[in-house]
């Protein structure tokens, strides 16, 4: 793997746990430093709609967790930590993730058994608990994140590959 790559990945990981661990105030942190340093590595403006796109789907998605009872937070609203680390991902999808660009089945199969995992950790070392049993919460997250998986794969990434690289680099 490519080195830029490598750090891309190790950056979303490093800013998950410190989104989860720290909270909000070091989500924010966190979010800050790997944008920053995503930017400038890789110096493409259009990353900006993959990381505004992940904000707001994030935020639907995890609000729609908390309304069917999958994820519970201390509060009325999805936390900071949880949509700062939704932005963080989208950093990925275009570098170390892209081997999955136009690949929706193998996206759909990685959303499907990685997300668990992921939201597995959220619960254990966070501040989110299981709304209903275990398995209902798991099963829920697999299917939602398997079908949006395939959809970043097959739909929004190779359409913000699409927009002219030319106009639109930084620096």
């Amino acid at each position: 793997m490519h080195v830029k790559k490598m750090a891309n990945f190790v950056l979303f990981v490093a800013g998950w746990w410190l989104a989860l661990l720290g909270g909000n105030a070091m989500a924010l942190i966190a979010l800050f430093v790997v944008l920053m340093l995503h930017f400038f590595m890789w110096r493409d403006i259009r990353d900006i709609f993959l990381v505004l796109g992940f904000i707001f789907c994030g935020f639907a998605v995890e609000w729609a967790f908390m309304l069917v009872g999958i994820h519970e937070y201390q509060s009325s609203l999805p936390p900071a930590w949880a949509i700062c680390i939704w932005a963080m991902l989208a950093t990925t999808v275009r570098y170390s993730l892209a081997w999955l660009i136009h690949k929706p089945l193998y996206a759909a199969l990685a959303g499907l058994f990685i997300a668990p995992v992921f939201y597995l950790n959220s619960v254990y070392f966070g501040s989110a608990s299981w709304g209903r049993p275990l398995w209902q919460c798991l099963i829920g997250i697999a299917l939602v994140w398997s079908l949006l998986a395939a959809l970043i794969s097959g739909v929004l990434a190779p359409r913000v590959n699409q927009i002219d690289a030319v106009e639109n680099r930084v620096g």
